[in-house]
């Protein structure tokens, strides 16, 4: 079911709504079928319908809404996220840059490195296997070049690159958190017996008239699907029609290709 989420939205949409709404009427039919064969029948559920039913209802409508919030927070956490990346890279550089002309080229060589295992290695498979060795090898080495290749130059400088690494890491941290975590498997099963079963009681609610009971399980169905949706597109925010771009990490790992920024005064200087 994975693959819906590289569809264009607009037919993952369709089939969504589809869905929802064709149980919505094959229930409607099934509980008017029900009560026709023992009218009875309508009285004897009436009122489990209303005791019921419509707080069962409003429960599981509202707990799809706070779905959905969760995973626009989470959407906005990743978005975060890169940005912090980007400007940690943008960052490591430019303070890279204070240093002797080799050192500098070879930080910014290792930056790029950096970069290009992120977004080659680790983005297209950080949804669904989290954190890449590789890329995490590279962030290692940054960490220690800060120490090691840094180390003729003021106290100010290295501390500044090593916070500067510990921020890249902290936002490298976020994107993983965030990218992997999405909504269980046995959650989204929950999700879809307690829809059944909300249909289920308004198909039952007006069973004896068959089409007050078509319309308003179809309307109710197609609200459940375009909630279910919403909250299914956005549950990996690096996956799928509406993934958060690569873009800004790949400007950032050419701007670092294309060598040295401009120096920057090193911390301290201007005392």
């Amino acid at each position: 079911m994975s693959s819906i989420l590289y569809w264009p939205l607009w037919l993952s949409s369709l089939t969504f709504y589809a869905v929802f709404a064709g149980v919505a009427l094959a229930l409607s039919l099934a509980a008017s079928a029900w009560v026709r064969r023992s009218p009875g029948r309508q009285s004897a559920v009436g009122g489990l319908v209303g005791t019921i039913g419509s707080p069962m209802m409003a429960g599981f409508l509202f707990w799809m809404g706070l779905m959905a919030a969760i995973e626009l927070r989470d959407v906005d956490d990743a978005e975060h996220a890169v940005r912090a990346e980007v400007s940690a890279i943008h960052a490591l550089h430019t303070l890279g840059a204070s240093a002797a002309p080799a050192t500098a080229a070879a930080w910014s060589a290792q930056l790029a490195a950096y970069g290009q295992q992120v977004l080659a290695r680790e983005w297209p498979t950080m949804s669904w296997d989290g954190a890449d060795a590789a890329t995490g090898r590279q962030l290692a080495r940054l960490r220690i070049d800060a120490l090691q290749r840094f180390g003729a130059e003021s106290p100010e400088l290295r501390g500044a690159l090593d916070r500067g690494v510990q921020a890249l890491s902290a936002a490298r941290d976020t994107r993983l958190i965030v990218a992997s975590g999405h909504i269980p498997v046995l959650l989204w099963r929950a999700m879809l017996i307690c829809a059944l079963i909300v249909l289920a009681f308004a198909a039952l609610a007006h069973a004896n008239q068959a089409r007050a009971s078509r319309w308003m399980t179809l309307l109710l169905g197609l609200f459940i699907g375009v909630q279910v949706h919403a909250v299914y597109v956005i549950d990996r925010p690096f996956e799928g029609a509406i993934a958060i771009s690569d873009a800004p990490l790949r400007a950032a790992v050419q701007r670092v290709q294309a060598g040295p920024a401009a120096p920057a005064m090193q911390p301290g200087a201007g005392r």
